[in-house]
């Protein structure tokens, strides 16, 4: 029962037969009043240890499992990507702090940067994400750490196990794997949640995989093409003698393959129309390239990530891939005037 709240008020009253040094002091009105009725009182208590109420202490392990890390890769990324519900990564597990405002939290280790943590290899850096449709009133994607509060006042204790982890392996500058190719990066903990004083540790998290720089190589160092000849009326639409031809590599599976097409007699040239190699003798013509139905422009020769005029040319299946162009006459001013036509084009190729 809770205690009795008693309020006592106080009179002062003058002593009798001329005793003025003392004062009598006499209760004038005791009012007790009880803070519950017996039967109806309730009793609080103290909010419990944090604990399982299922499972216990698990570590979540992501597995990439074998990587093929591309060269020539601008810095932030994405090398490889997985997505798990954390019940997926982690197991079953209930847990609770009993009943009030409890705090769930998701960690990091490292010096991170803007959401990505270094792991053990030199130029991989790691971003976890946490992703939810509403369990627990989180509502949409969080970069890790991130932590969220909600009032729990439930018996059975609550769980992550609906919501989605998503896990990214980024580049963060050049790729060393001369120590080792076993990546890995470790939090523990991971997961925990508190109320008031008490804190429990739920999970631990672990990715792993095994790097392997991507090794290309090109199938068709180098192509001659040869074109029909033409005449002046076959100039009526601006271009003549279209002719296919194919530039070849072989890549592991999943490289993302980039083409840099150079005027070699204009090394400055970023048009679309290839300049007249030494050795021509017409005059009011040019070549230019296409991919399909885009015109190629030119640009200069690196294999350096977004360089100038560089375009993508597909994904890597494994094995042979081939790059199907097509070269053709172009009608250029001044007057035309039949000869030879000569050009002259280098490719280079950036694996991503």
């Amino acid at each position: 029962m809770n205690e009795m709240l008693t309020m006592l008020h106080l009179k002062a009253r003058r002593g009798i037969s001329g005793d003025t040094g003392w004062w009598a002091i006499r209760p004038r009105q005791i009012v007790i009043a009880i803070a519950c009725v017996v039967g109806m009182c309730m009793t609080v208590s103290a909010n419990a240890a944090c604990s399982f109420a299922s499972g216990g202490l698990a570590t979540g392990t992501v597995n990439f499992g074998n990587v093929n890390v591309p060269t020539n890769v601008a810095v932030g990324t994405v090398i490889a990507r997985t997505s798990a519900s954390y019940g997926t990564l982690v197991g079953t597990q209930t847990y609770t702090c009993g009943n009030g405002n409890t705090t769930v939290s998701f960690l990091m280790s490292g010096a991170g940067a803007s959401g990505t943590y270094p792991t053990n290899i030199p130029g991989v850096g790691v971003r976890v994400t946490l992703s939810s449709s509403g369990a627990w009133g989180v509502v949409g994607s969080y970069v890790m750490p991130y932590a969220f509060s909600f009032n729990y006042a439930g018996t059975s204790g609550f769980s992550m196990q609906s919501m989605t982890i998503t896990t990214e392996l980024l580049v963060t500058g050049p790729i060393r794997l001369g120590g080792t190719n076993a990546l890995s990066y470790n939090v523990s903990p991971w997961m925990t949640i508190a109320l008031g004083g008490s804190q429990l540790s739920v999970s631990n998290l672990a990715v792993v995989a095994t790097l392997a720089l991507a090794s290309c190589s090109v199938t068709t160092p180098s192509v001659a093409v040869t074109l029909p000849t033409v005449f002046p009326g076959n100039f009526a639409t601006g271009s003549a003698g279209n002719t296919v031809f194919n530039l070849g590599v072989s890549c592991p599976s999943g490289i993302n393959v980039n083409v840099t097409l150079t005027d070699a007699s204009n090394v400055s040239n970023r048009s679309t129309t290839l300049a007249l190699a030494p050795g021509s003798s017409a005059t009011g013509v040019g070549l230019r390239i296409l991919r399909g139905s885009n015109l190629v422009a030119f640009g200069s020769d690196s294999a350096v990530a977004g360089n100038t005029n560089q375009w993508f040319a597909g994904t890597a299946t494994g094995g042979p891939m081939n790059i199907p162009l097509t070269v053709q006459y172009v009608r250029t001013s001044g007057t035309l005037t039949p000869g030879t036509v000569n050009g002259l084009a280098t490719f280079t190729m950036s694996y991503q």
